[in-house]
């Protein structure tokens, strides 16, 4: 996308954020920046049309409200917006701090619903920046005598690129457009076209609702570049001190056709997202072995089949993998690439035993990506290659099951090894059948990965000596 700054700042408005059911969709946004090492500042308007109804309770009550008490009262809905998402993050296990206007040092000047911002604790900024996602409320901030203040309609808008400005990131405002366009492009009257690259004169006529007058007038004072987007569009427009241009006649992107193998409670979950961005992602069919289970995940009957060889048959574009195990995933992951289909798995167990599916990958010119194979949400097959940039690797350390770390730790503190594997799996902590996170296989499974990524080393599994702990429950684990 053209940011290349450690720090990015992501604005999610509310046409992005419309309810709680949007916070999955901006943590998705996030983490794909995260994982690839930038520190985050997510920037958050309130839900939906929160504002507007805080407004109307304001004046059914009285038709000129003081200004402070209105700005406190319309504060409230941010505060729980940026509140929620960043207690979605760290359930996610994205480590999340959220600030308020008062610990960012965030300062206005200004009338009191429509100032703008002067200052902000940039060193606060940078300190958290090294621990975690940074959350704040968009358009509010602090008066020179500590009331609250507000930064006018939008202006969630021009607190994000007012935070790029001063530490020195990049600055993309997420929108539920993927860029400017000459009209409206919802409009059946006229042919739109979008900006790839325009000025702030422009930006500043044509943005209407998608971009804040202000906040463009803003960047033009700082000459800052900014983008404008829509989650994972692929594209976008760069506002800046640059000469308009559009995109081609052609630059519509058509969705991508996915074929899910697997619809266990991680599938179904996938299914969700997907079925999420239909500007995005066309689900072709969910092939899975119980039928049962794909339906209590309400998936539409006419997506799912048993019928595995005859799904990878049709014309798509990538295969998510999600069956686990050695067959028949294998099978299928060889048809898919050979098809010149990409592929998307985390099945640490087949990836382990079969070293040949990048280089078949490569060959064929397509893509095999597992990066969720390896510690779930923490980026470690990217930290280890991102580390790489920087020079050769001597070592790297780390816990790699969960699980164990849970059990473990339940069991330290005086819990039974049954009871503590119970609270993981109410928890979700732990599978059904947590024998290869208890006997050390998990681990092995990713180590092996980890080494090949960080050395280029195939360590066969067989002779990857690991110990687990006895579990009588399962299988009679060996200790």
């Amino acid at each position: 996308m053209g940011l290349e700054n450690p720090i990015i700042v992501l604005k999610f408005g509310s046409s992005v954020l419309r309810s709680e059911n949007d916070l999955q969709t901006a943590i998705h946004e996030i983490y794909r920046w995260w994982r690839e090492g930038r520190h985050v500042v997510a920037v958050v308007s309130a839900f939906g049309n929160t504002t507007d109804q805080l407004m109307s309770s304001a004046h059914s009550i009285c038709d000129a409200p003081d200004p402070t008490a209105l700005a406190a009262l319309l504060s409230t809905g941010e505060a729980q917006s940026s509140a929620l998402l960043g207690i979605a993050l760290n359930r996610a296990g994205i480590p999340a701090c959220v600030l308020d206007a008062v610990q960012a040092g965030l300062r206005t000047a200004g009338s009191g619903l429509d100032t703008d911002p002067v200052a902000v604790d940039v060193a606060r900024l940078f300190a958290e920046l090294q621990r975690s996602v940074v959350v704040l409320p968009g358009f509010v901030g602090r008066g020179e005598n500590g009331d609250i203040t507000l930064l006018g309609r939008g202006g969630s808008d021009l607190t994000a690129l007012f935070l790029a400005q001063r530490l020195g990131a990049s600055c993309l405002l997420v929108k539920d457009v993927d860029g400017l366009y000459t009209s409206d492009p919802a409009s059946s009257i006229t042919r739109a076209s979008r900006f790839t690259h325009v000025s702030y004169q422009t930006a500043a006529r044509v943005g209407g609702s998608v971009v804040q007058v202000k906040a463009v007038r803003f960047a033009e004072a700082y000459r800052l570049r900014f983008l404008i987007s829509s989650i994972g569009a692929g594209r976008e427009t760069m506002v800046g001190p640059l000469n308009d241009r559009l995109a081609g006649t052609d630059s519509r992107v058509e969705p991508l056709r996915v074929a899910l193998f697997g619809c266990g409670t991680v599938g179904g979950g996938v299914y969700q997202r997907l079925a999420a961005l239909p500007d995005l992602f066309t689900v072709v069919g969910v092939g899975t072995r119980n039928i049962e289970r794909a339906q209590q995940a309400c998936i539409p009957d006419h997506l799912i089949t048993s019928s595995l060889d005859d799904l990878i048959e049709k014309r798509l574009d990538v295969v998510v993998e999600l069956l686990g195990g050695l067959e028949p995933a294998s099978s299928l992951i060889n048809r898919a690439l050979t098809l010149g289909l990409n592929v998307v798995t985390a099945n640490k167990c087949l990836l382990a035993v079969n070293s040949e599916l990048e280089a078949l990958a490569s060959e064929l010119d397509v893509s095999i990506r597992y990066s969720a194979a390896v510690g779930g949400v923490l980026p470690a097959l990217e930290n280890i290659r991102q580390a790489k940039r920087r020079g050769p690797l001597r070592a790297f350390s780390g816990v790699l099951n969960g699980t164990s770390n849970f059990v473990l730790d339940r069991m330290a503190a005086g819990g039974t090894i049954e009871e503590a594997v119970g609270t993981a799996q109410e928890q979700g902590y732990a599978e059904v059948n947590p024998q290869f996170d208890l006997d050390g296989t998990d681990a092995a499974q990713k180590l092996i990965l980890l080494t090949r990524e960080a050395f280029g080393v195939n360590l066969p599994l067989e002779e990857n000596s690991h110990t687990g702990y006895r579990q009588p429950r399962y299988n009679n684990l060996e200790a």
